[in-house]
């Protein structure tokens, strides 16, 4: 998948700037998106997998010993070995990342009379619950209902422009990987997590699958 996010400042950040210091590669996790820096030239060089997971953990301030999956173009960045370059990441690449928000470092809390007058802040409604097990099936019912038909249709009558055949892999592409941020906010640590997890891991092959088909779609012509 090679555009499956937009410019996060929309400038000409990520052309080849012979003027720029550091290489910078920006990786989303949920709502927020993190800048990860490493020394001119070395992201498409020799920097691995290993060096941006853990540069990863300390920008959200994880243990190192933390699980975490890096997507990009598609692709599960899983072998710490592999040098990125071998996943055509260079400068400016735009990476996900799939992280349990309950195990993210908590902010700061105040402290002193900021902190007691928290207390007579009214909480905000409390959110409906929805079970693990139904959180998924919502995410199948989604893909199967409205998102695999689409996907049909781009496969049978691809955009012959390929301007607008790769608008519109962006497009489908991005809606797969927010229902994948979906299952990555599903709780597993509940009495029945053990087969949570194996019903969230068969959707996600199913998704990575669905991102796929895409890519052979959006093969250059």
């Amino acid at each position: 998948m090679k555009r499956f996010l937009k410019s996060v400042t929309g400038s000409s950040l990520f052309d080849d700037d012979e003027s720029r210091t550091e290489d910078v590669v920006y990786v989303q996790q949920g709502a927020k998106t993190y800048t990860i820096n490493f020394p001119k030239g070395e992201v498409d060089t020799k920097t691995t997998v290993k060096d941006l997971r853990l540069s990863v953990l300390d920008a959200l301030g994880l243990s190192h010993e933390h699980s975490i999956k890096l997507l990009f173009s598609g692709s599960h960045l899983k072998d710490d070995a592999a040098p990125l370059k071998d996943f055509k990441v260079k400068h400016g690449a735009k990476i996900l990342c799939m992280a349990s928000k309950s195990k993210l470092a908590p902010p700061p809390s105040a402290s002193g009379s900021a902190g007691s007058s928290s207390r007579n802040t009214p909480e905000p409604p409390k959110k409906k619950i929805i079970p693990p097990m139904e959180k998924i099936e919502l995410v199948r019912k989604h893909i199967t209902g409205t998102v695999l038909p689409l996907v049909e249709a781009f496969e049978a009558n691809p955009p012959e422009d390929q301007a607008k055949r790769r608008d519109e892999h962006h497009r489908l592409s991005e809606t797969v990987l927010g229902e994948m941020l979906k299952l990555d906010s599903v709780d597993v640590d509940g009495d029945d997590g053990a087969e949570v997890r194996k019903k969230r891991k068969v959707m996600v092959k199913e998704l990575h699958a669905i991102l796929e088909r895409l890519d052979k779609v959006d093969k250059p012509v």
